[in-house]
C-alpha cells in the first residue's frame, strides 16, 4: 500500500458505483437480475479490464488487484454487512424457528454433497489432493447476498421456499466457514485432523452463531427501547419529521449496530455478514423496524453496487478465457449438481413440492463473494496455484451469473 492514492481510490469507488448502477438498469430493462449487471460491471471496469487502463496524473486509477486496496475491501465488507442486515429485517426470530429444521438439514446437505463431488471431481481432472480439498471447500459456499438480491427484485422474499432458502444459506455460510477453517489447518500442518476434531469445530461454530442470534434477539430491542425512552428532543419515532436535515438517533444507532455486530461475529470466529444478519433478525420484530428499514434502503444505494461490483472486479477476464475447458466443465457441472441435489432433495422431503424444491436447489447454487473469498484465501496461502485459481474463479463466476437467471425463470414460471 506504499503507492496508495486516496483520490484515485475515491475515483475508483465512484467508477464502480456508477457503472454498476448503469449495468443494473440495463439488465433490469432486459428482464435479467440487476445483480448480474453489477457483477459484470465490476469485471469490465475493474483493474483487469478497462479500469486498469485508466491513467490519471501518470498513475493508474487501480494500482493493483482490487483485493490489495484496503479501502475498497473495507467498502466491500461494509456493503455485505448492510445487505445482510437489511435481509435480516425481513425475517423474525419466530419465523427462523419455524423454518429451523428444514433450513439446518438443507444447509448441511448443501455443504456436504458439493464438498464430496468437488473433491473427487477435482482429483479426476488432475488436481492434487490439497488443491482438490480447497476447490471442494469453495464449492460448499452459497452467496446468500446474491440470492437475496434476486428474490428482492422479484418480490419473492416471503414465500415458503424463499424463507427456507435464505435460512439454509445462513447455515450453509456458517458451516462453509467452519470447513474453511479446518482446510486452512490442513494446509498449514499438511495433515488431516481427526473426525472428532472436525465435529467439535463444527459444533462450536454453530453454537457461537446461535448464541449470537439469541443474544441479539434479547438485547437489541431492549437497547433501542432504553435509548428511545431517554431521548427527548430527538424522539426515535418522529426524529426524521422534526429534524429532516439532522441524522436521527435511530439512524446513528443503526450504523453502530451494523458495524459492531459484524465485528463481534468476526472476533468470535464467524463471518461479519452472519453477525449482521442476526442483528437484523433481532430488530425485525421490534417497533423500530420500519424506520430502520427505510434508512438501510438509503445507504444500500451506495454500498450494494460497490459490493457486487467488487465481486466482479476480482475476476481476471483474460485468465478465464485461457483456462482448461474440460477441467472447468467438469467442476462447473459438479458444482451446480452438488447444490441442486444436496439442497433440492431434502427440500422435497420437507416441502413435498417438486417445483419449490427445485427453486431451493437452484437458488443455493450461486457461489458469489463467499466462494471468491475462499478461493482468494487458498491462493494467498499457497494451497492452489494460478491455474487452479483461474478455473475455480471461472466456476464461481458462471454459477454466480447462471443461478439468479435460472432462479428468476423458475419463480416467474406459471
Amino acid at each position: 500500500m506504499s503507492d496508495f492514492n486516496p483520490i484515485h481510490t475515491i475515483l475508483a469507488i465512484s467508477l464502480l458505483i456508477v457503472t454498476a448502477k448503469i449495468f443494473a438498469l440495463i439488465f433490469k430493462r432486459v428482464k435479467l437480475p440487476e445483480v448480474i449487471g453489477e457483477i459484470i460491471a465490476g469485471m469490465i471496469f475493474g483493474p483487469f479490464a478497462i479500469g486498469g487502463l485508466i491513467i490519471l496524473a501518470g498513475e493508474p486509477i487501480f494500482s493493483g488487484p482490487i483485493n490489495e486496496n484496503y479501502v475498497l475491501e473495507t467498502f466491500f465488507e461494509i456493503g455485505g454487512m448492510i445487505i445482510l442486515f437489511s435481509a435480516g429485517l425481513e425475517f423474525t426470530f419466530k419465523q427462523f424457528r419455524k423454518a429451523g429444521l428444514p433450513a439446518f438439514v438443507i444447509g448441511t446437505a448443501g455443504v456436504v454433497i458439493p464438498f464430496i463431488l468437488g473433491y473427487y471431481g477435482s482429483l479426476y481432472v488432475g488436481f492434487e489432493s490439497l488443491e482438490s480439498i480447497l476447490i471442494a471447500t469453495a464449492l460448499t459456499a452459497t452467496s446468500i447476498a446474491i440470492t437475496i438480491r434476486t428474490l428482492e427484485e422479484l418480490d419473492q422474499l416471503k414465500n415458503i421456499e424463499s424463507e427456507i432458502m435464505i435460512y439454509a444459506a445462513v447455515v450453509d455460510d456458517v458451516l462453509g466457514l467452519t470447513v474453511l477453517g479446518v482446510v486452512l489447518a490442513i494446509g498449514s500442518t499438511g495433515s488431516i485432523p481427526g473426525l472428532a476434531s472436525i465435529v467439535s469445530t463444527t459444533v462450536l461454530t454453530l453454537s457461537l452463531w446461535v448464541g449470537l442470534l439469541l443474544g441479539s434477539v434479547y438485547l437489541l430491542p431492549k437497547f433501542l427501547n432504553v435509548i428511545a425512552s431517554r431521548t427527548q428532543d430527538l424522539k426515535l419515532t418522529d426524529a426524521t419529521e422534526k429534524f429532516p436535515n439532522v441524522p436521527s438517533t435511530l439512524e446513528t444507532l443503526t450504523i453502530f449496530i451494523i458495524l459492531v455486530w459484524g465485528a463481534i461475529a468476526y472476533y468470535i470466529g464467524l463471518s461479519p455478514i452472519v453477525g449482521t444478519f442476526a442483528a437484523g433478525m433481532a430488530i425485525a420484530g421490534s417497533q423500530f423496524k420500519h424506520q430502520i428499514e427505510i434508512f438501510t434502503n438509503h445507504i444500500r444505494i451506495i454500498f450494494a453496487p460497490i459490493f457486487f461490483a467488487y465481486v466482479g472486479a476480482q475476476i481476471n477476464i483474460i485468465e478465464i478465457f485461457s483456462m482448461d475447458l474440460f477441467a472447468f466443465g467438469v467442476i462447473l457441472v459438479l458444482a451446480m449438481i452438488g447444490k441442486f441435489i444436496g439442497c433440492g432433495i431434502p427440500a422435497f422431503v420437507f416441502l413435498r413440492d417438486k417445483i419449490k424444491a427445485q427453486r431451493i436447489g437452484i437458488g443455493m447454487a450461486s457461489r458469489g463473494e463467499v466462494g471468491i473469498v475462499v478461493a482468494g484465501i487458498g491462493y494467498s496461502v499457497g494451497m492452489i496455484d494460478s491455474y487452479a485459481y483461474t478455473i475455480l474463479m471461472g466456476v464461481i463466476m458462471v454459477s454466480t451469473i447462471s443461478s439468479p437467471i435460472l432462479l428468476r425463470l423458475s419463480l416467474t414460471k406459471n
